[in-house]
């Protein structure tokens, strides 16, 4: 069972930028940081994406959504369901980029 994702987390574009974290509830906490749930990545801003912007190319700035399988399917929070560290996305990047978690900001609590 993967770990669940909170605001503690580091999570990266495949280039390198890193995913600026704004949960939409902050009543679930687990070791301070707020439990990440579905819809709470889409839209993010993405800072430090490392792809040189060109005529066929433009680095990431946003995320555009997670994948099927990035929550999990039994717990949630506010009826939400919850982001798990095995989550993946997309991004607005040219050629598409994805996301991905480098670190889920706790290792406790999996789901």
């Amino acid at each position: 069972m993967p770990p669940i994702v909170t605001t503690n987390a580091t999570i990266m574009c495949v280039h390198g930028g890193q995913v600026m974290l704004v949960p939409k509830q902050t009543q679930v906490t687990i070791q301070g940081g707020s439990v990440l749930c579905e819809g709470d990545l889409s839209g993010a801003p993405i800072v430090g994406c490392a792809l040189a912007p060109s005529p066929g190319t433009k680095p990431c700035t946003t995320v555009i959504s997670t994948l099927p399988g990035s929550s999990a399917p039994t717990v949630s929070v506010l009826g939400r369901p919850v982001l798990l560290a095995t989550l993946s996305g997309m991004t607005d990047a040219v050629p598409p980029g994805t996301i991905m978690v480098a670190s889920p900001g706790q290792a406790t609590v999996q789901a």
